[in-house]
């Protein structure tokens, strides 16, 4: 911190201070250094996704309304669904992981004072530029009503981007008070699982809520978005379109009011965590925290009890172990709630739109999820895998007994919900599927789950207050994301086969090969299981010492050694320049073979042959019937040629660095 306030020019520590400069400065340092590795990948990929859907924003206040007032309405949902994203954002990212509130707590400041320089370095990055992109949208509207909206649109955008910046600070401070409680492990998972669940399937729901805008409802839902703040901007800007100055000037007031009242609350609760932060903290949170642990004690004793049939033996410990934390650990226990609801809402939310076909397949969606949030298993325990390492033979128990612990955990919760799922909504055309591809999802999961944490170890930091949602945010929850994305991928790829042998089936008309994929998706699941995890315990025994340096020391970054001489730091300027654009590239590569792959391939394909009259945005289902397959495989190849060009490019990257 001193180092930081000295440079950037600060003549007297113990003078006056500017905290909004010295944080942004501190932000812009810590991002100039950082951009490198998985971090830049994933700003990268998000900031690609996010700029598209910004544009895609503003270009909408060019559309030619019939009148103004429907312009009004869509552009206040458009807002809301904005807002909403905003507030909800955090809980998947963590919010910024550069300026930990834990940083300062020690640091001599107000708490108001602080929060005003947070919240200025909070406009620093790529997140804030694109809502301002997304919230011109109201210039552009304007700009087609004349002059004085257009004036009017440009307080509307600022005052429309601090309304979201301070709430989504505000819902993270909440969420993370929240989230160390039984109720907030399920609110925080529930948030997270409705937004994995709108983005796989919610475009089958967009029908419905385009038929109550069009509909006898329109009038009334018109009236509930231009009232909720987060439409009182373009409110402002229709009103002096008609010169009502007075509701112009009451919604920009309105918006500026109700940023600092939540700016109040953010800050009330910021003094709070400071306060909880330091070693004594206040008697009522060490009473609250007291009773937590009785009721978490209480609770522990119930569910030994249950434990018991565990054997006694050294499996029988760690699996016991294992099952313990998957109940206990804040972190474990969020990440089985976020795939049990990611399914749930998967299934449910194209039912709005009268589509049961996904209903289904909800238990495979948990089990890919689990699977996902799991890649970074031994990460959880972070300096705690010494204790495997001193025992002798005790890699192959570990990783075999967790593979167990995640098997009976996930597998009974995902054919529970598959079959109460199928039994809701009868399609008896889904059981073969069903049952060839979860065994096969079940067992790559188990297998990629130990084996992935530990090609790519990513420890998540053990910090006060034990914040399940502090795992995102930290320096290797970059890192987390691209390996939960990559075991996503491939628990997909795993389930091929034994899909592959029910298609044919289905293709060929023949009952028998096509239950005959329910034996190849035992049959790989179980090979999958066994091999990646005969794979993760070779990987414990050779690589154990180098495992346990990055659990203790956390990821470290490229360049952080200073160079020896002037040819060697010559050469790692020109490595990292490199690594820069390579990570760039590799950003824009992943994303569009996410995208080839799972909507505009994979779902795709699956459309055409279930459901071909839903073409919702699927590029494949507008063209001919006879097209639809080859385009979608088209698309899949696509995405597969750009995976691999991120291959080369990561082989390219090491050899340049061994030269």
């Amino acid at each position: 911190m001193a180092g930081v306030l000295k440079s950037a020019g600060v003549p007297n520590p113990g003078g006056p201070l500017n905290p909004a400069a010295v944080l942004t400065g501190m932000k812009l340092a810590v991002l100039r250094r950082s951009m490198s590795g998985p971090r830049a990948a994933s700003l990268i990929a998000g900031g690609v996704c996010g700029v598209l859907a910004a544009v895609g924003t503003a270009v909408l206040g060019l559309v030619d309304f019939p009148v103004p007032e429907a312009g009004v309405g869509t552009l206040a949902l458009v807002l809301l669904v904005w807002t909403v994203g905003w507030a909800l954002g955090p809980t998947l990212t963590g919010g910024d992981p550069t300026l930990r509130l834990s940083y300062f707590t020690l640091v001599p400041l107000p708490p108001r004072r602080l929060a005003l320089g947070l919240l200025a370095a909070s406009f620093v990055g790529i997140t804030p530029l694109v809502g301002l992109i997304a919230f011109s949208v109201l210039i552009v509207f304007g700009a087609g009503l004349g002059l004085l909206p257009a004036l009017v649109a440009v307080p509307a955008t600022l005052l429309q981007l601090l309304l979201v910046v301070v709430l989504a600070k505000l819902s993270l401070q909440c969420l993370g008070s929240v989230a160390r409680s039984r109720l907030g492990w399920e609110l925080s998972a529930l948030l997270v699982g409705l937004v994995c669940g709108f983005l796989n399937t919610g475009w089958f729901g967009l029908a419905f809520f385009f038929e109550l805008l069009g509909g006898h409802r329109a009038s009334v839902i018109g009236t509930v978005v231009r009232a909720l703040p987060s439409g009182w901007s373009v409110v402002a800007v229709d009103a002096a379109r008609r010169s009502d100055w007075a509701l112009a000037g009451a919604c920009l007031g309105g918006l500026l009011g109700l940023c600092a009242l939540l700016f109040a609350a953010w800050t009330t609760l910021l003094s709070r965590q400071l306060v909880r932060g330091t070693a004594g903290g206040s008697r009522a949170t060490a009473r609250r925290d007291s009773a937590r642990r009785d009721s978490a004690r209480r609770g522990a004793a119930r569910r030994s009890a249950r434990l018991r049939a565990v054997t006694d033996s050294p499996a029988g410990a760690v699996l016991g172990k294992e099952l313990r934390l998957w109940a206990r650990d804040p972190r474990r226990a969020r990440f089985l709630r976020i795939a049990l609801w990611t399914g749930l809402f998967t299934g449910l939310l194209p039912l709005l739109g009268g589509f049961s076909t996904v209903l289904p397949w909800t238990g495979v969606v948990l089990a890919l999820y689990a699977g996902a949030l799991g890649s970074s298993l031994y990460g959880l325990d972070a300096g705690a895998l010494w204790l495997t390492l001193v025992a002798p033979g005790a890699d192959r128990i570990d990783v075999r007994a967790r593979q167990w612990a995640w098997l009976l955990v996930v597998g009974p919760a995902a054919l529970l919900l598959t079959v109460a799922a199928t039994l809701a909504v009868p399609n008896g055309w889904a059981w073969p599927w069903l049952l060839a591809t979860l065994p096969a999802v079940l067992g790559a999961g188990a297998g990629l789950t130990p084996l992935m944490s530990l090609l790519g170890p990513a420890p998540f930091p053990d910090l006060p207050g034990g914040n399940p949602l502090d795992g995102f945010s930290d320096e290797s929850g970059d890192q987390v994301r691209m390996q939960s994305l990559a075991v996503l991928l491939l628990q997909l790829a795993a389930a091929l086969p034994a899909a592959g042998v029910v298609l044919a089936g289905t293709l060929l008309h023949s009952a028998p090969l096509r239950w005959a994929g329910t034996a190849v998706g035992l049959g790989t699941g179980l090979l999958y299981a066994w091999w990646l995890g005969r794979a993760a315990r070779h990987r414990l025994e050779t690589r154990g010492p180098e495992l346990l340096d990055v659990m203790r020391k956390g990821v470290r970054r490229q360049g952080t050694e200073p160079a020896r001489s002037s040819e060697e730091r010559e050469r790692q300027d020109r490595l990292s320049a490199l690594s820069r654009r390579r990570t760039a590239l590799a950003g824009l590569l992943v994303t569009a073979g996410v995208l080839s792959v799972a909507p505009q391939g994979g779902v795709a394909l699956g459309m055409s042959l279930l459901a071909p009259a839903n073409r919702s945005w699927f590029l494949a289902l507008y063209l001919p019937q006879g097209w639809q397959v080859p385009v979608a495989a088209g698309f899949v190849l696509l995405g597969s040629v750009c995976f691999f060009g991120v291959y080369r490019l990561i082989r390219a990257k090491h050899a340049a660095e061994r030269e």
